[in-house]
């Protein structure tokens, strides 16, 4: 058991490390072709975000271990909206942009309400690929928003800084984006192999393990953003990276998961997608009640994850 744990520990480690090279390496990539640093913020750093959770996911589902891709999304999504927005609340008390909650956030919740009916309701592949057509529809909709919105500005401007911030020429750029993200790849592979062995021998369901240790893991990458941007007095971009993050894990990696699985062997996990909805509305309310996240809030966000965790390993 302490082998399976210190290689999820090591295999955690690689993925946080090889997903921000080939973040990295993608926006330079995407500068040196020209492409629209617009683009970049909305759409390469938003996909190097979820990298963690989907190929994670997608390894999972190829193995025939659905239950435990599925549940490491749905656990990650709570893990986002408790624990890593509550821990940003605590820190710095953040006043939140009245177009991040209505653009973002309410999409966020769109996505994660979509997410959670298909879980309860309508547990089947074809409803799986709808998941990837709303994010397709997410994704025109901020690309077109954006490029007529005020703020785009920012988003180009946090583009540009990650481009600007590494000299590399094209060579050198998408090697470390084919490298980065092949290391992703087999850490990931480490990582389902040690979980499920884990599984095993702890006498509990994957989907356990999936929504507490992987999810916790591959949400790490968000928890240091937050703390980083706490300190740095950027909180509200990192709120609107967190709606970002679930609504791609909510759509994008529980979409293709489900939809390339050999399988449909999920256990029944109702009540773990109606907390991860009431989460998500809870975060939600707190963020928009006075456009900002008190510390009060926070630590109650923080409780709710503990009562996550409690239930989970019940």
């Amino acid at each position: 058991m302490l082998l399976q744990l210190v290689l999820m520990v090591a295999a955690l480690a690689i993925i946080a490390v090889s997903s921000d090279r080939f973040v990295m390496g993608a926006a330079k990539t995407a500068e040196l072709l020209r492409i629209s640093p617009l683009v970049v913020g909305v759409v390469v750093i938003g996909f190097g975000t979820g990298l963690p959770e989907l190929l994670t996911a997608l390894v999972a589902s190829i193995h025939g271990h659905t239950s435990l891709g599925i549940a490491s999304v749905l656990g990650s999504t709570v893990v986002n909206s408790t624990l890593v927005l509550g821990t940003l609340g605590v820190l710095s008390a953040p006043k939140i942009s009245s177009k991040v909650l209505k653009r973002e956030g309410v999409a966020q919740l769109a996505a994660v309400a979509s997410f959670g009916a298909v879980i309860v309701f309508l547990h089947s592949r074809p409803f799986y690929g709808v998941l990837l057509l709303l994010l397709a529809l997410f994704a025109t909709s901020t690309l077109l928003g954006s490029r007529h919105a005020r703020d785009s500005s920012e988003i180009e401007v946090e583009a540009r800084k990650v481009e600007e911030g590494y000299n590399w020429g094209l060579g050198k750029s998408i090697s470390i984006t084919v490298f980065g993200g092949l290391a992703v790849l087999g850490s990931a592979e480490l990582l389902v192999s040690a979980a499920t062995k884990l599984a095993v021998q702890l006498g509990v369901s994957k989907a356990v393990i999936g929504v507490t240790l992987v999810a916790l893991g591959t949400s790490l990458p968000e928890l240091v953003t937050a703390i980083a941007a706490a300190r740095r007095g950027h909180s509200d971009l990192v709120v609107g990276n967190i709606f970002g993050a679930n609504l791609f894990n909510s759509t994008a990696v529980a979409g293709l998961a489900g939809l390339i699985s050999p399988g449909l062997e999920i256990p029944r996990l109702d009540f773990e997608a109606g907390f991860m909805m009431a989460a998500s509305v809870a975060a939600f309310f707190f963020l928009s009640s006075s456009r900002r996240l008190t510390q009060g809030e926070g630590w109650t966000l923080i409780a709710i994850y503990l009562l996550w965790i409690a239930f989970a390993l019940r």
